[in-house]
């Protein structure tokens, strides 16, 4: 596929499909270079995603308020519109009927699901004035097995649930359809609670993480909202490298620090004697449980506590275990400074830092290099057409 999708340009997602994605590649090598360059003499090697169409296994579609060129009366009543906001313009919702990075037939499903909101007289929620219903569209697709997940999130209230079903089998195959309700005024696709509408709780996606030999299969469930990396196929290159970096430290205890539901944990736990994974995420937690036991795995322990915390605790207590490694991988706004810290002062010999805003992990480096030596910085990427891209920084205790 060349051609660019018909909302490039104006939506806020991707910046680069006008690019050959080869030439996107290399620009967020040169890039990265150019950004640890005080740091890291050479190149900074970017291992591409296996496709750059279609990759996301997540995304999220919000209903807003259409805007208009010029302010209509006060009394005129906006149309709802769904899709995503405008590039640069994070007030401006656009409506969208494709996009070529989400799940293939989402074009479709937008289109049922904006005629089922006009056939119902739905209108989008406005946190201004706290009218309206209609608050998100929640796509989840498991890419190796083709189960899908659609959550529609709406404000307090009822509507015809049965034709909102309808209206989605019509369009896209879902195996999971839900009702999630958001009392809060943040625009993010969050529900406080959720009820099935259609199929089962949850879906199930597959990795097949690379080794020295055959893949390691793994399988995830997924809730609606749990973490899981958003390109399956990127993330099992991703899982591979730190994979094949945990083998070549010869730790045989572990510390997944922000583990999430466990890829990372799984995908290494036939390396070493004992993983502890710490999260604070209460359901993330429970579906790393599921996880470790759907995989035949018993030796990980899934600890439910800020990474900050948990740290202190092991400072206060025995430290860590002396053969053992640290994989950090932490939200967009990386480390905070009391769990940096505490990390530095437990000297683990071997630290991997996987970064998916390496601007941010840019301002942490040079604390870590008090105590550490910068062994390797490369990156895969996981986002095709956007700036982003997910950073590996591996460190060894000087």
């Amino acid at each position: 596929m060349t051609d660019v999708c018909k909302h490039f340009r104006t939506c806020g997602g991707c910046r680069s499909q006008d690019v050959p994605y080869e030439e996107q590649v290399k620009a967020k090598g040169e890039a990265l270079r150019a950004l640890f360059a005080k740091f890291w003499d050479g190149p900074v090697e970017v291992e591409p995603s296996p496709t750059p169409w279609n990759y996301r296994n997540k995304v999220d579609f919000g209903f807003g308020l259409k805007r208009y060129p010029e302010p209509p009366p006060k009394d005129f009543e906006r149309e709802s519109v769904l899709g995503f906001k405008a590039r640069g313009r994070w007030y401006w919702p656009l409506d969208i009927d494709e996009c070529l990075i989400a799940p293939e037939g989402v074009g479709d499903l937008l289109g049922t699901v904006r005629a089922w909101m006009k056939d119902q007289d739905l209108k989008a929620f406005d946190s201004r004035s706290k009218q309206g219903f209609l608050r998100a569209l929640l796509v989840r697709e498991g890419k190796r097995t083709g189960d899908r997940m659609v959550v529609l999130i709406t404000a307090d209230g009822e509507f015809d649930k049965a034709s909102f079903v309808e209206a989605v089998l019509s369009g896209f195959p879902a195996t999971s359809i839900q009702w999630g309700i958001n009392r809060g005024l943040a625009d993010v696709a969050f529900a406080d609670e959720t009820e099935i509408l259609h199929g089962a709780p949850t879906i199930d996606e597959c990795l097949h993480v690379p080794t020295d030999a055959e893949p390691r299969e793994l399988r995830f469930r997924l809730s609606p909202f749990s973490f899981f990396q958003t390109n399956t196929f990127a993330t099992e290159r991703l899982y591979g490298r730190i994979r094949q970096w945990v083998q070549d430290t010869g730790a045989r205890t572990l510390y997944d620090l922000y583990g999430g539901g466990g890829g990372i944990a799984l995908s290494c736990a036939d390396l070493v004697d004992q993983i502890w994974s710490v999260e604070n995420v209460q359901s993330a937690s429970d579906d790393g449980r599921h996880n470790m036991q759907v995989n035949g795995v018993e030796h990980i322990e899934f600890l439910t506590n800020k990474v900050k915390n948990y740290l202190k605790d092991l400072l206060q207590g025995d430290g860590m275990a002396p053969d053992c490694a640290a994989v950090v991988d932490p939200s967009r706004s990386g480390m905070t400074p009391k769990a940096m810290r505490r990390l530095i002062e437990l000297r683990p010999p071997k630290i991997l830092y996987v970064s998916c805003k390496p601007t941010v992990f840019a301002r942490e480096l040079p604390q870590f290099l008090e105590a550490y030596r910068l062994d390797d910085l490369r990156a895969v990427d996981l986002f095709p057409h956007t700036d982003h891209v997910e950073a590996l920084a591996s460190f060894s205790l000087k």
